[in-house]
């Protein structure tokens, strides 16, 4: 397999849909999408709740797999990868970032944005260095030893983009990052994530169902019904 790590990387999928079983019946989340996102763009896939775009992201991130089409990020295809082979990719080249934060609620931030690495069996001394970094760039160095419960929420969501960013992802996914937090707080996250994106490179694809908070992206997607319905799919 391929090694993608040290550079952006680009997605890429071709005529992906996705069914899922509900209560006996088939739904439909995706249907026959293509689009191509290249290395080190901020994109954006706006739509209404069930429109498909948390799908097509997770399919971005190769935490779903496509009923059919096929999902290529820099060249590889992935869908036909073992489990394996995908985690490995997700772990070193794809960094996510969620509404919930999804922090671990009895460790310290440092030690949370210290688990990526701790998976990838980094050195403790240089696990510790990359993640003190991290929150320095975020904002937080004052607060690397408080609880997640000890954080406002935009201080969480912080930790959260650190913990994203640790592993110098070539793509990093965002799932409604704004979603939980007050007007004020939003506007801060998202200019953190594009002076970030400017300062490590990285793609960036954003699912959000706010038109102000998509629009601030150099591209967007609207999707309705697992259809794109609007926007430029590359």
């Amino acid at each position: 397999m391929a090694d993608l790590r040290g550079k952006g990387v680009d997605v890429h999928l071709k005529n992906v849909s996705r069914l899922f079983q509900v209560g006996g019946e088939t739904f439909q989340a995706l249907s026959n999408v293509t689009i191509f996102v290249p290395s080190g763009v901020h994109w954006s896939l706006v739509g209404a709740s069930g429109s498909g775009k948390s799908t097509l992201l997770y399919m971005m991130g190769l935490l779903e797999r496509p009923s059919t089409g096929e999902v290529w990020i820099d060249g590889q295809r992935t869908d036909t990868l073992k489990t394996g082979e995908r985690a490995l990719i997700r772990n070193r080249r794809i960094g996510f970032i969620f509404q919930n934060f999804q922090l671990i609620p009895r460790t310290t931030a440092l030690e949370n944005v210290e688990m990526p690495l701790l998976y990838q069996k980094v050195p403790a001394r240089e696990r510790k260095e990359r993640a003190k970094a991290l929150l320095a760039q975020v904002g937080l160095s004052e607060r690397e030893n408080h609880f997640p419960s000890q954080l406002s929420g935009g201080q969480q969501q912080r930790v959260a983009i650190a913990r994203a960013l640790v592993t110098s992802p070539g793509l990093v996914l965002a799932d409604e990052p704004t979603g939980n937090l007050d007007t004020a707080s939003s506007k801060d996250i998202l200019e953190l994530l594009e002076h970030l994106r400017a300062l490590h490179h990285f793609t960036l694809v954003l699912v959000t169902h706010d038109p102000l908070v998509a629009s601030r992206a150099e591209h967007q997607i609207r999707l309705s019904d697992g259809r794109i319905v609007g926007g430029e799919t590359g």
